[in-house]
């Protein structure tokens, strides 16, 4: 379809609901499996009686499963099938998810937060590549069906604060058990007809190499977006409990993260379609550093909702813009190395980031550094990204295929 050509309303809608289908990887993968691990935490940590270090340990595994599975995902997209890799993995972060319930120890657990971190990745860079292709058809329209998928997430961690404030009451294990089953739940709409139908089409996910050197300031920025932040995820429950907050209140907090992010597709979708070369990414990355930077002017509850919905609206929509850069500049049989490329900046990003801000705030002696340093990294990651340029498909093809063109070039 021509790019200012307009879908028929089935048309539409059936992306519509393909893509939506497809959010459900990532928002078992990331938001339940790696952002509800936050809320189960403080309870584990007490019955288990880790260390902080020893607390941090999983999660540090979670996110080295996450670069493995960045690393990998286009490969076994090219193998099995793009769409069926989305369910496959899925289906594992489920059950690694409900298996953590039968966790016996720190290592146990960290075996677990590896498989449900690789699983993720696999979901994400493969259903990014099949809902670029699904959205190919859809001209203008494709860039807000494409945000849809990263509207997953969000709902995750909104699931997650609804069941895990309930289910800790009768202990972590029961916790992580109704986690899990929440995740079956979600599972079930990759199972409707439309999303049957995506798997059945030839989606363009080959192992055909995405060209980095025209994408390097989108790599760095992402990378920077990573590092940043996981900052607020990581120590904000610290910081609302530092400043007193009960259980219910760090549950609507969450909650209202979650919202925010399932709302964005819908509050940024004609804006994305309009802004092209890098500005898509440095635009919500400065709405995420707003967001982050906050709560740092103000303690109150209603400042603190105000971050968390401005961060909600800004962090899951940089993600939609970079897999948007990748559909406008990369030949179809580059966009799951495209956006694993990106996937992997972003994993190492988010491996670093809660390094550097913990050693900040062990240094100070207080969050508000980290959450600080977590807002300028935000900001660094914006002004990189605003230099990124779009590229021709021709171009990216020529710089894919023959070297020549590389040397050209530079």
């Amino acid at each position: 379809m021509p790019p200012d050509a307009s879908p028929s309303n089935t048309e539409f809608r059936r992306a519509f609901v393909a893509v939506a289908a497809l959010a459900m990887a990532p928002a078992i993968g990331l938001g339940i499996a790696r952002f509800g691990y936050a809320l189960v935490l403080p309870d584990m940590r007490a019955g288990f009686g880790w260390s902080f270090s020893e607390a941090g340990t999983p999660n540090a595994l979670n996110a080295a499963g996450y670069l493995f599975g960045a690393i990998v995902a286009g490969r076994l997209a090219a193998l099995v099938g793009g769409a069926r890799l989305v369910l496959l993995s899925a289906i594992v972060a489920a059950v690694s998810t409900a298996a953590s319930a039968l966790a016996i120890g720190l290592w146990s657990l960290s075996a677990l937060r590896f498989v449900a971190g690789a699983s993720a990745a696999c979901g994400v860079v493969a259903g990014g590549a099949v809902a670029i292709a699904i959205s190919e058809r859809l001209g203008r329209s494709g860039p807000m069906v494409v945000s849809l998928f990263y509207a997953g997430p969000p709902l995750g961690i909104a699931v997650s604060a609804l069941v895990t404030p309930f289910a800790l009451e009768a202990g972590w294990r029961e916790a992580w058990a109704w986690l899990g089953v929440a995740s079956f739940i979600l599972l079930t709409p990759l199972m409707i007809p439309s999303f049957r139908a995506a798997r059945g089409e030839k989606s363009p996910v080959g192992a055909s190499r995405a060209p980095l050197a025209p994408m390097m300031p989108a790599l760095i920025g992402y990378g920077l977006f990573g590092a940043g932040y996981i900052a607020y995820m990581t120590f904000m429950i610290a910081f609302l409990r530092d400043g007193g907050a009960d259980p219910v209140r760090e549950s609507a907090f969450w909650c209202v993260i979650g919202v925010a992010g399932v709302a964005a597709p819908f509050v940024w979708g004609r804006a994305l379609a309009a802004l092209h070369n890098g500005w898509g990414m440095a635009v919500t990355m400065t709405v995420t550093c707003l967001g982050a930077a906050a709560p740092l002017i103000s303690r109150s509850f209603a400042a603190e909702l105000a971050s968390g919905v401005v961060f909600g609206l800004g962090m899951f929509t940089v993600v939609a813009t970079t897999t948007i850069f990748v559909r406008r500049s990369l030949p179809p049989e580059s966009w799951a190395s495209g956006v694993g490329a990106l996937t992997v900046a972003f994993s190492l990003g988010q491996t670093v980031g809660p390094v550097l801000t913990g050693v900040v705030t062990d240094f100070t002696g207080g969050l508000d550094a980290g959450l600080a340093l977590g807002a300028a990294l935000l900001a660094l990651g914006a002004l990189v990204a605003a230099f990124q340029r779009d590229c021709a498909r021709a171009t990216t093809i020529a710089f894919s295929r023959y070297p020549s063109a590389r040397r050209k070039a530079g």
